[in-house]
């Protein structure tokens, strides 16, 4: 999984599926243009965009230009065009705000910043390294496996 990504403004949706997925993927909030490629160059991401115009740039980098318009339907594009099978052990390891990694701590040191029903019925609990975000399993990993299931038959990431 050492694909990285850029998606641009009119891809949030499939920036942060990639983020469940596992993938670094930084979600560019100006222009699909050549600073965005240039940035996708500089730090050897995939450039995902919707425009197709981009296709006629030069561009040194990779650059998919995404044909479907639901999310679900882009990530199966994305998994079939680069033949990416993601691993499962590393979903939901990235912060769905901001792209960084997920440490794990101790669950005594969540304490009274999350809420008390959380704090008394989850063992474990990850915090973000740049935006020191908390998260904890919850019912959302099994509602992401039940998407990807039924959205991405074909690939089963």
């Amino acid at each position: 999984m050492d694909e990285r990504f850029i998606c641009d403004r009119n891809l949030g949706k499939l920036a942060k599926w990639l983020r469940i997925l596992g993938y670094d993927t930084l979600f560019y909030r100006g222009n699909a243009d050549r600073d965005f490629l240039r940035k996708a160059d500089r730090e050897g991401r995939i450039a995902l965009t919707r425009k197709r115009d981009l296709e006629r740039r030069r561009h040194a980098g990779r650059l998919v230009v995404i044909k479907a318009d639901r999310a679900d339907a882009q990530i199966g594009e994305i998994l079939e065009v680069l033949a990416l099978s993601p691993d499962p052990l590393r979903r939901m390891s990235r912060c769905l705000r901001c792209n960084s990694t997920l440490e794990e701590v101790a669950k005594e040191a969540v304490e009274g910043m999350v809420p008390v029903y959380v704090y008394e019925n989850c063992m474990q609990f990850h915090r973000c390294s740049l935006c020191r975000g908390i998260f904890w399993p919850g019912t959302h990993p099994r509602h992401v496996e039940e998407y990807l299931r039924r959205r991405i038959p074909s690939r089963r990431p």
